[in-house]
């Protein structure tokens, strides 16, 4: 009896092992899966595209940081004549200046963070576009090169690549190359 216990399980043992051995060759048969990062940021960031788009937005922010570096200075220039004249004036004067300046003040602050949100749209808004049109170009590269899998190095905390798998330079050319020609 004890003979024909320990036979069974023999034998779904040499089973499972047949089905093993079965599935890893026809698994050692079929071509290896070619895997693939890119650091969207560097392409982004490095890009003709990307440095256009990310120049645009510095240049607005600049012309912006302009206007409030203007009012800030009105408003330290109007402190200053107040603090100069506060003797000279009378009460009801002086709290009307101490007023129009604590008024200008919060217009600056407001005016600072709508420039703030602004500008973090507009960036958000031009990674998107950028983003848009990368993705569309890794999926191309990806498909005509034959990969199965490509991630990004950034997001899917790659800690370890090769530099075989690392395709950052080949997206950025092509990248460039794609939209020059548009």
């Amino acid at each position: 009896m004890m003979g024909m216990m320990y036979g069974w399980r023999w034998r779904l043992f040499g089973g499972v092992a047949a089905a093993v051995l079965i599935a890893s060759v026809s698994w050692a048969a079929d071509p290896p899966v070619r895997l693939g990062f890119v650091d969207l940021q560097t392409v982004i960031t490095q890009s003709k595209e990307g440095q256009t788009a990310m120049n645009t937005v510095k240049a607005e922010a600049t012309e912006k940081q302009k206007e409030i570096s203007a009012k800030e200075a009105e408003i330290k220039q109007m402190d200053a004549d107040l603090q100069k004249q506060a003797s000279a004036l009378s009460e009801a004067a002086r709290k009307e200046r101490e007023e129009e300046i604590r008024r200008k003040l919060r217009d600056l602050k407001r005016v600072t963070e709508d420039f703030n949100r602004d500008l973090a749209k507009r960036e958000g808004e031009m990674v998107n576009d950028l983003l848009k049109d990368l993705t569309t170009v890794i999926r191309d590269y990806g498909k005509e090169k034959g990969y199965g899998l490509i991630i990004e190095k950034g997001q899917s905390g790659v800690i370890y690549g090769n530099d075989a798998a690392d395709l950052t330079k080949e997206i950025l050319e092509r990248y460039n190359t794609r939209r020059s020609k548009k």
